[in-house]
């Protein structure tokens, strides 16, 4: 998919708790699904120990359309008959983007699944982050940057109706150090053109 049009969610599938299966504890073989549609989805392995307390910490790549509003995360079970739902819980999209701290954040989250008939039947915990792209435009040219690096003073902003020269730049003062990390929440105007009257 185009960069445009999705991002990268890196998603840590950690573990589940107190699975069941028909009101029994499930005996082994849980794994897990994090789908955004029925054609985009990943998969863990299956736990062939862990029964009801299975454990994966496996990290599954997949794109989010812009559009998208939620995640299925889903448990099931793999047995000789073919793959059997234990669970599934809705990760709305607004838990991992659009609040005012930085996209690539780590967030701990935990679902409770529900079951077909929609009761509850445990817990499954994942870590989520957006995933940034490796490199960064700046006017300084494209650079090779770190997954938790932001653009620094010396980027170059285009703001609609207003047109910088070559060695006008507008950015965030940050003094004589040097930025390196995320700013958040930090409005940046163009300046302010007086007018006579």
């Amino acid at each position: 998919m185009n960069i445009s049009s999705s991002r990268t969610l890196e998603i840590r599938v950690l573990s589940a708790e107190d699975l069941r299966i028909g009101g029994r504890s499930v005996k082994k073989n849980a794994f897990a699904i994090v789908k955004v549609d029925p054609v985009n989805y990943q998969g863990t392995k299956a736990d062939p120990v862990g029964g009801s307390y299975p454990t994966w910490d496996e990290i599954l790549e997949i794109n989010l359309p812009l559009g998208a509003t939620s995640l299925t995360l889903e448990v099931q079970r793999r047995t000789s008959s073919g793959d059997r739902l234990i669970g599934a819980a809705n990760l709305p999209v607004s838990d991992i983007i659009g609040d005012y701290t930085p996209e690539n954040y780590l967030r701990f989250l935990s679902y409770i699944l529900k079951d077909t008939a929609g009761k509850k039947n445990g817990i499954i915990n994942v870590s989520v982050r957006v995933k940034m792209p490796k490199q960064v435009c700046s006017s300084l040219g494209k650079r090779n940057v770190s997954d938790s690096a932001a653009c620094s003073s010396d980027a170059e902003l285009k703001v609609a109706g207003f047109k910088s020269s070559p060695t006008q730049k507008i950015g965030i003062p940050i003094g004589e150090r040097k930025f390196e990390g995320a700013v958040t929440g930090v409005p940046v105007w163009p300046p302010i053109i007086s007018k006579s009257w």
